[in-house]
């Protein structure tokens, strides 16, 4: 059934049998993912572990990375050891500056995202911007070895549909595809409870529902209708929230009307981390001008300065 779709996606088409034979010739293998990672992060890499597991018993396979206690419901990550010259597989990070680990360790590397290739950093890149997320992608990769969802289980199936719900907003975002409802459908056949783990993935502290009402009394809007809201660390300690904790209510802003642009900011240790979303308006290119990137409605950039963050805005706006 999925099969037929590899010749839509030319990266996948013309690396998955690529892929399949490196791996097949590695003893160890290690997966890594972006910092700060989100469900589609964690999902795609511990689903990848597990269709590996499955289609190499025999093989060392570990996921490495910082943990995310929001996810830690999803699975755990593996404890890094001292490994010579593995096979190293990067999910859902578009550049090398976003890994969560050191890629030097690898004797070779691969690439498996959605993501923009503007950084194709790996010896063999699997890279398709037309899907959902490295979730989806991830599905069809082992769909193309494994002739349809024979390398599936419920373990794999429960990280995917995770990752892909997180990564079109409970398929209410424009990435969600025809092929995307697909192999969602395809992945609740197998026996887990995606009511519960969605539960789990929507859970807020107390802190964190008090954290909205910050949100709402203290944002600024353009004329045009860029909203911005300023996040310094002192509020940050006020709710006992991480960064990541605080930018995962950055969709808060999508239900008003008049805001087209929107973005969250937060002060960090040693930056500013900005999330910047759209409704209609690409803005990822903007994002690539302040040396950050991503998506085209769902963007992320690394400034110095709260001064920047005006030329943001006047940059944003004026793509309105």
């Amino acid at each position: 059934m999925f099969t037929e779709y590899i010749n839509h996606y030319t990266s996948l088409r013309e690396n998955y049998k690529k892929l399949l034979n490196m791996i097949n010739s590695y003893d160890e293998i290690i997966i890594m993912r972006h910092l700060r990672p989100d469900p589609d992060a964690i999902g795609s890499q511990l689903a990848l572990k597990e269709i590996l597991k499955c289609v190499f018993p025999n093989k060392k396979v570990t996921a490495l990375g910082e943990s995310e206690a929001s996810l830690e419901f999803l699975g755990k990550m593996d404890t890094a050891t001292s490994v010579e010259q593995p096979l190293l597989i990067v999910v859902d990070t578009a550049g090398v500056g976003r890994i969560d680990g050191d890629i030097s360790v690898g004797d070779k590397v691969v690439k498996i995202d959605h993501h923009p290739n503007h950084e194709p950093y790996g010896d063999i890149n699997i890279v398709e911007t037309g899907v959902s997320s490295t979730s989806e992608l991830i599905f069809l990769l082992a769909s193309a070895w494994g002739f349809d969802n024979d390398y599936i289980n419920d373990v794999s199936a429960r990280l995917l549909f995770s990752g892909i719900v997180g990564d079109t907003g409970r398929f209410l975002f424009n990435n969600t595809s025809t092929l995307t409802l697909k192999v969602a459908s395809e992945l609740r056949k197998f026996d887990f409870d995606a009511a519960q783990d969605m539960t789990e993935m929507n859970k807020q502290s107390l802190d964190q529902f008090k954290f909205k009402g910050y949100l709402i009394n203290n944002f600024e809007m353009t004329d045009k209708g860029v909203l911005h809201v300023w996040v310094p660390r002192s509020v940050l300690s006020d709710y006992e929230l991480t960064s990541n904790e605080a930018s995962m209510h950055v969709n808060i802003y999508r239900e008003i009307d008049e805001a087209k642009i929107w973005f969250m900011a937060v002060e960090e240790a040693d930056n500013i981390r900005v999330r910047v979303r759209s409704k209609e308006t690409v803005i990822n290119d903007v994002a690539e001008s302040f040396g950050g990137g991503g998506h085209p409605l769902a963007s992320g950039v690394s400034i110095a300065s709260y001064e920047e963050l005006q030329l943001l805005i006047e940059a944003l706006d004026s793509k309105l």
